[in-house]
């Protein structure tokens, strides 16, 4: 009885701290005519230069959205044509088509947005095996990180992402990427807006605790710079910590207490690619210096598993993955290694082709959740249409690529591991400790 007063007492007080609401309404600066000239552009060029842009949704649907949104026009703002416009292009099932979804927040006539000038709830969350908890909030609401999420506005979180995925692009029967998306943008108060979760008076949030205890929060949207935001008090997983002087992008580790070679690759980039440049050229890491290393600590090395960790990897150029897999598989011989690829969530592109690639040439098993990206995709070439009048930037995929005939979704691992909450506060990365665990010959 004592630890209910607590929390009644708890839910009062947030419900009367003082809050900023934040008028975001603006006028609206392209005519209905500009806005149609737009939408015409758009339509048009996708037809013509998109490889195949009824692949997955039919010509009529296409038809019907271009023209119920001309229609609509009139009674849109400017914003909100550019989501609705989002959303046309997100129907494609093509995570290479698509838009930046923070400069569509942009104002007419204005280059960029500052993340601090954002508007938004002050929570931010991630993905664990029983839902989504608090990981940042203000520092005054400080007494619900780790909480789970449950509703905001009485809108389920699963319907809040599946609502935000509208916007996202993702590939065809693929959804991870667009949940991993949609959970960065679940406290965006234009975003929100848009899809009638909350209104202008701000939103009420129910959390729950780990003793099934329910909270309600009625919290006010703020710009980004006013937030004080805290993190959850964690301990970091040692398959995050790289060693000094190597790069971001890929780099190894020798763990002798678990007998395991672990390989962080996070982009499939090198200063040898075409297509970068020469800032990047002088930035980023070379390929082959690094495989080089890599083959040396492999050949010298006394260890029993061999673990690649794609979960970050967003993807980037076919040829770092080609590289990658024809050292490992030609270079060293690597049968009586134990070989195993991490994927999730973040997964894309050609990350995906590097573990379907690893899995099916060298017998690696595959841990973790689904790939973000798909296995039969969309690819670009960095093409890009810019609306006439707007000015709105949307990436056009070239061509499609067809790795496996069929083929439908993201690469499935062979072993399902999602990160449970009390593991993440203590440092344990549940993929790694899975196969750190597991009996090998």
């Amino acid at each position: 009885m004592k630890r209910l007063k607590c929390i009644i007492i708890f839910i009062l007080v947030i419900i009367i701290l003082p809050g900023c609401s934040i008028a975001t309404n603006e006028e609206k600066k392209l005519s209905n005519e500009e806005w149609i000239e737009d939408i015409n552009y758009l339509d048009n060029t996708l037809k013509s230069n998109h490889p195949d842009l009824f692949k997955y949704i039919s010509q009529e649907k296409w038809d019907k959205s271009i023209d119920t949104l001309k229609s609509d026009v009139n009674n849109l703002s400017d914003k909100d044509t550019s989501l609705r416009i989002a959303q046309i292009i997100t129907s494609i099932g093509d995570v290479h088509t698509f838009t930046d979804i923070l400069n569509l927040l942009v104002p007419i006539g204005e280059e960029n947005i500052d993340n601090e000038d954002i508007v938004e709830f002050p929570i931010k969350v991630e993905y664990f095996k029983d839902g989504l908890r608090v990981v940042e909030c203000d520092s005054k609401y400080k007494e619900i990180l780790g909480y789970k999420l449950i509703s905001i506005n009485e809108v389920d979180t699963n319907e809040i992402i599946r609502k935000i995925s509208t916007l996202m692009s993702h590939d065809y029967g693929n959804e991870q990427f667009a949940k991993e998306q949609s959970k960065k943008y679940m406290n965006v108060y234009e975003i929100l807006r848009f899809l009638d979760i909350i209104d202008e008076n701000g939103a009420e949030y129910v959390l729950e605790n780990d003793n099934n205890e329910k909270i309600e929060l009625k919290l006010n949207p703020l710009k980004n710079k006013d937030i004080n935001y805290v993190s959850l008090d964690t301990k970091e997983f040692k398959t995050n910590e790289k060693p000094q002087n190597e790069s971001d992008f890929y780099w190894y580790k020798f763990f002798p207490e678990d007998d395991t070679l672990f390989l962080k690759f996070n982009r499939c980039s090198s200063n040898t690619v075409s297509g970068i440049s020469d800032t990047q050229k002088e930035t980023y890491p070379n390929i082959y210096d690094f495989l080089d290393r890599l083959m040396n600590e492999i050949d010298n090395g006394d260890f029993n598993k061999l673990v690649i960790d794609v979960r970050e990897n967003p993807g980037g150029s076919p040829k770092v993955v080609d590289a990658m897999i024809e050292t490992l598989k030609y270079r060293v011989n690597i049968e009586d290694k134990n070989l195993f690829v991490i994927t999730g969530k973040r997964t894309g592109s050609a990350a995906v082709e590097f573990a379907d690639k690893f899995q099916d040439h060298l017998g690696a098993t595959v841990v973790g959740e689904e790939t973000g990206g798909s296995i039969n995709l969309f690819n670009t070439l960095n093409e890009v249409i810019t609306l006439p009048n707007s000015k709105l930037d949307i990436a056009s995929s070239y061509y499609f690529k067809n790795r496996k005939n069929g083929y439908i979704g993201g690469l499935k691992p062979d072993v399902v591991i999602k990160q449970t909450y009390q593991n993440y506060l203590y440092g344990t990365d549940d993929c790694y400790e899975y196969i750190r665990t597991l009996k090998v010959d």
